[in-house]
């Protein structure tokens, strides 16, 4: 079962990022209700080492935290694959993260080692695009490059399941974790 761990980023808290998904008019946008930060894919996972997971993540005692939400770039270079928004890196947020890590591997679940780079996927592009769509991109990364959303409340976070579909994947929330207090 292809899961991963992440923040999930409420609608209500980043109001501006709809605003940078309505000005993007390739790809596909990320419905709000999908907006997360990953913080630990775990590929794919039997429900067993999940459920070994779970206990362990349960058991994490990490303070909640606010992150803040700025900026817009891609993955991809010259051929953009993602559209995202930045979050700023901090201590609390890679506090958090490194402890998510230690208990996925902990649970059995081997995570490469990679750079993180916090952010909130908002589109997806196809692999080929004309060179009109291109220049939509680069002039949406140009409007929208200083995007400041705010601080977000950081209280909890989750395991997920994803579904790869037609329409994009579907994410199904199996377990919530709160935060504690600052």
């Amino acid at each position: 079962m292809r899961s991963f761990v992440a923040i999930p980023v409420p609608e209500t808290a980043v109001p501006a990022l709809g605003d940078v998904q309505d000005a993007i008019e390739v790809g596909r946008v990320v419905a709000s209700e999908n907006w997360h930060l990953t913080l630990a894919f775990l590929g794919d996972a039997p429900i067993e080492t999940l459920e070994r997971l779970d206990e362990r993540l349960h058991g994490l005692s990490v303070p909640a935290f606010d992150m803040c939400v700025a900026g817009i770039d891609i993955f991809g270079g010259r051929r953009p694959r993602v559209l995202y928004a930045g979050v700023v890196r901090s201590e609390p947020l890679a506090r958090l993260r490194q402890k998510v890590r230690a208990a996925v591997r902990a649970a059995g679940i081997h995570l490469p080692r990679e750079r993180f780079r916090p952010h909130v996927t908002l589109a997806r592009f196809p692999a080929r695009m004309t060179v009109l769509e291109t220049q939509r991109i680069a002039g949406v990364l140009e409007g929208w490059a200083d995007l400041d959303a705010g601080r977000v409340a950081v209280e909890a976070f989750s395991l997920y399941r994803s579904r790869l579909g037609p329409g994009g994947p579907d994410y199904e929330l199996l377990a919530e974790y709160p935060l504690g207090q600052p």
